[in-house]
């Protein structure tokens, strides 16, 4: 598949219907919430062999994207100890974070993308991303699809 089919196929299987996306610019860790990425956010590239060798997509955030989103609406929720509760995952831990200011309890799933979102607050189910974390696999979405296929 190429970059642009597999951010339409991700779209297209996923379960969530909006994003909470975090990241850092000069040591202050930001969130923002959006109905749809920007195509440059998108970054094609390849999982290691020792996990399959598959195509990905991951969050692609340079310091411009960063900028922008600030342009947005992105707010600053604090200092780099926002991450710091003990988990080496910056991913997990601003996921945690997010679930939690939503009153929620967090645990960590391994619920696939196209059947639950990672947080659902007033019936609106959210992806939750921190930069640099992939959104899923060539090999993910194939299968993503034929189970879409299967309860359309």
């Amino acid at each position: 598949m190429t970059r642009e089919e597999m951010i339409l196929n991700y779209e297209a299987t996923q379960a969530a219907v909006a994003y909470i996306i975090g990241f850092v610019l000069n040591k202050r860790v930001y969130r923002i919430v959006m109905d749809k990425l920007l195509d440059e956010m998108f970054e094609l590239s390849r999982e290691s062999t020792s996990h399959g060798g598959h195509a990905k997509i991951k969050l692609h955030l340079t310091n411009a994207i960063k900028c922008r989103l600030l342009d947005m609406g992105a707010v600053d929720i604090g200092g780099l100890e926002v991450l710091d509760n003990g988990r080496k995952n910056k991913g997990e831990a601003f996921e945690k974070y997010e679930t939690e200011r939503a009153g929620q309890h967090w645990e960590k799933d391994r619920i696939p993308y196209y059947i639950d979102g990672d947080l659902t607050v007033d019936g609106v189910k959210y992806q939750i991303k921190f930069e640099g974390a992939s959104f899923t696999n060539e090999k993910v979405i194939r299968a993503a699809m034929e189970w879409k296929m299967g309860i359309a």
